[in-house]
């Protein structure tokens, strides 16, 4: 049985705890939170445990020699590289929501510690999502050939975003946040572009703006980019991304994927296949086969995890991966601001002047 408890709860936790609750490999010890936060993060924190039926603990009790073997980090942002480093120094298997960190440094810092403890830091991702792995498994089997150039479009619904966000600073504010939404949404196309192609990004331009949101233009931060991408090999790759008036799917976010090869094309998109429903007022809605994709890529995403640990393997993708794509963010802002290409090495940092 693997122990797991939740080091803050202010940002996704409950988005993870119910598979963590009805998985019968894992048992959940409680949501703890750092008594030195300001109140509102106790309070959402202590809340988050109470309507889960956990126990609240504090930080030192919850990393305490034998109570936990996993400890999942729901923080804002800006703390996650802190309370990783502290779990991995505890002795125990770190979970990291998106993003790992708001900076390759501190990335860094969790990979050094990851080393000096010898256990597993794992970060949330979607290379799960259905779609993604139809698409990978077309490539495999080489029905497109060579990969050419990869356009992905990633749009959160603005519609929803009281709903999907369980407080709007924790995206709008940087001191929270670490950025805008090139921070907080550009790790998904670049590891869906890195998983279907193999290949690494060595340049990257982008332009960012905020379009659309009044919440994110009080705070100075982008609410949209279009970013380019130089990959090995010249292949090329393009995202579009965004928290737009209202997403073109179903649900609060919607993507797709186009994928040109040598030899044939192919497109994914995370809301299709779907079911087409009338309904008795008149009104046709559509239901993405198999449930939604941000709901059923991270319940995947979280079985491999709990069947990894639990056998002892190292999950798929791993703190690295994660590092790959920051770098690839942290370039964009410095491309953005400069108005400039930024180049990236073979070990994913930012080359010449910042």
């Amino acid at each position: 049985m693997i122990r797991v408890g939740f080091l803050s709860a202010v940002r996704h936790a409950e988005s993870y705890l119910p598979t963590f609750l009805a998985d019968p490999r894992t048992s959940v010890v409680g949501v703890a939170e750092a008594e030195s936060t300001p109140d509102w993060m106790l309070a959402d924190s202590r809340e988050a445990a109470h309507r889960n039926g956990l126990p609240f603990l504090g930080v030192a009790e919850m990393l305490a020699p034998g109570t936990c073997d996993l400890v999942v980090v729901c923080s804002e942002p800006t703390r996650h590289a802190e309370l990783a480093i502290a779990a991995l120094e505890a002795g125990v298997d770190v979970l990291v929501d998106k993003p790992v960190a708001v900076t390759v440094a501190e990335t860094d810092r969790i990979l050094a510690a990851q080393e000096r403890s010898g256990r597993t830091v794992s970060v949330v991702n979607r290379l799960r999502s259905p779609a993604v792995e139809r698409l990978r498994g077309w490539v495999d089997a080489g029905h497109l050939g060579l990969p050419l150039h990869v356009d992905v479009e990633w749009f959160a619904s603005g519609a929803h975003f009281s709903t999907s966000v369980e407080r709007p600073e924790l995206v709008t504010d940087p001191a929270l946040s670490g950025g805008g939404e090139l921070l907080n949404f550009l790790l998904y196309p670049v590891d869906y572009i890195r998983y279907l192609t193999g290949l690494e990004v060595v340049e990257v331009y982008a332009e960012t703006a905020t379009l659309f949101q009044e919440a994110h233009l009080e705070r100075s931060v982008e609410d949209s980019a279009v970013v380019s991408l130089q990959l090995e090999n010249g292949v090329t790759a393009t995202v579009t991304l965004g928290r737009v008036a209202a997403a073109p799917g179903h649900g609060p976010v919607s993507s797709s994927i186009r994928l040109l090869g040598s030899h044939g094309h192919a497109i994914a998109d995370d809301d299709k296949p779907a079911i087409s429903v009338f309904g008795t007022d008149g009104k046709q809605t559509a239901r993405p086969v198999g449930g939604p994709s941000s709901v059923v890529a991270v319940e995947r995403f979280l079985d491999e995890l709990i069947g990894a640990l639990a056998a002892g393997r190292t999950p798929q993708y791993s703190l690295s991966d994660a590092r790959a794509s920051l770098a690839v963010t942290e370039a964009c802002y410095a491309a953005a601001s400069s108005g400039r290409p930024v180049t990236l090495n073979s070990d994913m940092n930012l080359e010449g002047e910042r």
